[in-house]
């Protein structure tokens, strides 16, 4: 029996009995039927196409097979009414349509574990800039990773190249301005995200929450690291920084994620950045193809919930999380519990030490829902997790900035990629593994361990969840 969940098990019972077929199938059964419809695909391998009997369903089309199910070793093959000439790849045009964006093929990608060899990788990118680097903060602190990374920028712009940075007001409230001003001093242009306006207090609710850097039009990184010591590592005390993951990518989405950060720069109030990319012709198509993933309004917010809650109806076997803060809201949270409930096997690592208490009490009221369905949760221990991934069937993966609560899925501008290929899913599920052994499984006895004033404050301020 394949994974298929309890829908392909229904599909399965529905089969119309096998005289129906003796007309369409003749002598020869389930040969004929290949000869017939193999060549466009008609045959779906439930174990390479996750979601699909989701996709089924959200275009209105039966998954009752019509004749039978063909047997190949230990795959299942079904054939399904209704659906002609679908292709494998309805699954990836269901993403980009909700999504709003293509997949952009021909890339090279790294998963980065942990602070120090990201930042290692985006220094040594911005050496090789030639033309052009934008950089985009939530956080980006006057400390010693963060005033290397400065002197870098400067020394960039004075080569020549055209240096961009945006840095979120309330993130960097703690940085000096001496900070600002020497990186303008230097000639990189530097533009605050919504500062405070007396005219307009509600514009500073919204909050940009990125995690990117692009140079040259051939170099991305994005992920849950800001620019700060406690990310990437306390080198003089010689100490390791907060759990985290990265993506460094090099090819065509380079661009797509260069527009991202243009629109940005305009909304702040900078000039328009001169187009000066260097076409390098048409991509091969070969590499890894990646969906580049934003928000900066209520449309592409919405097109990011749905596509998030989309991701999670369509797993089959597994999904796996990890999550810096966990404060769903009620679709997201009846998402995840339908997907238990089908037989998912669905865990989340969360932090076990929080930088942020009260959102780790809020996050706790969801526990027990969520224990009772059969989700596995897990805090991490050895130090501060502030990784945002998730793995859908060890083949769907995204890396990003935005976290699995209302603030970054409904108000701060976020962004992130999407990765559809088996090897970058087993990476990831080898990385969610060993982030596993290093975690402690929470129980319902662990509800009530916890001291109570915690309790209590978790409680009174889940009633505000959505602003936290």
């Amino acid at each position: 029996m394949p994974h298929g969940g309890d829908h392909c098990e229904r599909s399965l019972n529905s089969a119309v009995p096998e005289k129906s077929n003796h007309r369409a199938l003749g002598k020869d059964g389930a040969k004929r039927w290949e000869d017939l419809f193999f060549p466009s695909l008609f045959y779906w391998e439930l174990e390479k196409l996750p979601g699909l009997t989701f996709l089924l369903e959200s275009f209105m089309i039966s998954p009752r097979p019509i004749s039978r199910t063909f047997p190949r070793g230990d795959h299942v093959y079904f054939l399904f009414s209704r659906v002609k000439y679908m292709e494998v790849s309805a699954f990836r045009k269901s993403l980009e349509k909700i999504g709003g964006s293509p997949f952009y093929p021909g890339n090279s990608l790294q998963i980065l574990k942990d602070g120090h060899p990201a930042f290692e990788e985006v220094f040594r990118e911005m050496e090789k800039a030639r033309r052009l680097i934008c950089v985009e903060f939530y956080i980006f602190h006057d400390d010693e990773t963060g005033w290397e990374l400065a002197e870098l920028l400067a020394k960039k712009s004075k080569e020549g190249v055209r240096v961009y940075l945006v840095y979120d007001h309330l993130g960097c409230i703690s940085t000096s301005s001496r900070f600002w001003k020497f990186l303008k001093a230097q000639g990189v242009k530097v533009l605050p995200f919504h500062p405070p306006q007396l005219w307009n207090l509600n514009l500073y609710f919204h909050r940009d929450h990125r995690k990117l850097v692009v140079v040259d039009d051939r170099f991305v990184f994005t992920g849950g690291l800001n620019v700060g010591d406690e990310y990437r590592g306390y080198l003089r005390k010689k100490l390791l920084g907060w759990r985290d993951t990265g993506v460094k990518i090099e090819g065509p989405i380079a661009r797509a994620m260069r527009e991202t950060f243009k629109k940005i720069w305009e909304l702040c109030g900078g000039e328009k950045i001169a187009e000066d990319w260097e076409a390098k012709g048409e991509q091969s198509g070969e590499g890894i193809s990646s969906l580049p993933m934003f928000s900066s309004s209520r449309r592409t917010m919405r097109s990011l919930r749905q596509l998030l809650q989309f991701s999670i109806r369509s797993a089959q076997r597994s999904l796996h999380l990890t999550m810096a803060y966990l404060i769903p809201t009620r679709q997201f949270l009846i998402a995840l519990l339908r997907a238990a409930r089908r037989g998912v096997d669905v865990k989340i690592i969360l932090p076990g030490q929080n930088d942020l208490r009260l959102v780790a009490y809020v996050s706790r009221t969801y526990y027990q829902t969520l224990l009772r369905s059969g989700i596995k949760i897990f805090h991490y221990q050895p130090r501060v997790l502030h990784a945002k991934t998730m793995v859908f069937d060890g083949t769907w993966s995204i890396v990003g900035s935005a976290n699995l609560d209302a603030r970054s899925l409904n108000y701060n501008y976020e962004c992130g990629v999407g990765i559809l290929d088996p090897k970058v899913g087993d990476e990831m599920e080898t990385m969610f593994q060993q982030d596993l052994q290093d975690s402690r499984p929470i129980t319902e006895k662990d509800l009530f361990s916890w001291p109570l004033h915690e309790r209590a404050l978790g409680s009174i301020f889940s009633w505000v969840r959505s602003y936290l």
